[in-house]
């Protein structure tokens, strides 16, 4: 199999992960940075000659498979994580929609039922974390200071940075634009677990 490159992989998993069902040529450019709609145009010709993508009647695109390279693991894939103060509850899935494979490299394989994928939605984990990004997560409950975490707090999943003053926990955004947001003792929160990577200028599944 013919290896992709990074402007197609990056076009497969907006396609396949993003929140719409129908995208103009324009749409997918400034979303994986193609600065021009015939250049779009081309790497999908390319994706739908080698298998990957087909166009319905409806002109809506239907990603067709995964692009998998050697020494992968496939990881579940599970709803929205917000990066921001509101929004609905997200992660509501019981059961995975679908496996990512990602590099092998990225996760201790001895514990892999451990480790699972979100996609972030908002801005207020910029710029290490962007909307749309695919988030590699691992399940645990202990974290250290410089983590970024995904927090359930009342229902809403969220991936945060924690900071504990005294009796007193915030959660912190990275973008300055967004205030941190001090947790009540009313509020009902857990820890689900620790951001281990950014995948999507990395495994563009």
């Amino acid at each position: 199999m013919k290896r992709l490159d990074s402007q197609q992989k990056k076009i497969l998993a907006f396609l396949e992960f993003g929140w719409e069902d129908s995208y103009t040529l324009m749409d997918i450019g400034e979303n994986v940075g193609i600065d021009h709609p015939q250049k779009v145009q081309n790497k999908i010709n390319q994706l739908e000659n080698a298998g990957y993508l087909t166009r319905t009647s409806s002109g809506i695109y239907r990603v067709l498979k995964h692009y998998e390279e050697g020494n992968q693991l496939c990881i579940p894939f599970f709803g929205f994580a917000q990066c921001g103060h509101a929004g609905k509850t997200i992660l509501e899935d019981e059961y995975p929609r679908k496996k990512i494979p990602i590099p092998q490299e990225y996760i201790d394989s001895q514990d892999i039922m451990n480790y699972f994928i979100t996609k972030a939605k908002g801005d207020s984990m910029e710029p290490f974390i962007h909307s749309g990004d695919l988030v590699l997560i691992k399940i645990q409950s202990g974290y250290n200071p410089e983590d970024m975490v995904l927090i359930v707090q009342n229902q809403q999943p969220k991936i945060k940075r924690i900071k504990e003053v005294w009796e007193q926990r915030f959660l912190l955004s990275l973008n300055k634009e967004h205030k941190d947001l001090e947790l009540s003792p009313f509020d009902e929160t857990y820890i689900v677990g620790v951001v281990k990577k950014v995948l999507w200028e990395e495994i563009e599944a």
